[in-house]
């Protein structure tokens, strides 16, 4: 490239790049951050508030948190589904129980229920 050609690049970019008369002051800034985030908010969309979904969000809840989600691929195969909405409402209502009651055990220090006793 020739020397001109540098010295336009140079130039552009100079003047694409914000002199320091125009960075804001910190109150400035912060007020400028606290918009963008405010403009970038997206509200959730709407759960579903049926029992049968609020049932499925509590299972899963329990089985990320606890790292059981082997419990309910366990159920799932008894049952020979594929997905937890799949479930009846009585095998529904079964596993959030069962889920609801293993998180009590553990919340408690309790053993599961079915596990062998502690000797």
């Amino acid at each position: 490239m020739s020397r001109d050609k540098v010295s336009q690049l140079r130039k552009l970019l100079s003047e694409a790049t914000p002199s320091p008369t125009t960075v804001r002051n910190d109150v400035e800034g912060e007020a400028w951050r606290h918009f963008q985030q405010f403009e970038s908010y997206a509200a959730p969309a709407p759960l579903e508030s049926s029992w049968r979904a609020r049932a499925v969000r509590e299972i899963t809840r329990i089985a990320a948190w606890y790292g059981w989600t082997n419990e309910i691929q366990r159920v799932l195969d008894a049952a020979n589904l594929d997905m937890v909405s799949m479930l009846d409402d009585a095998a529904l209502e079964a596993l959030r129980d069962r889920m609801k009651h293993l998180e009590e055990c553990a919340q408690h220090g309790i053993g599961a229920p079915d596990a062998p006793p502690a000797t």
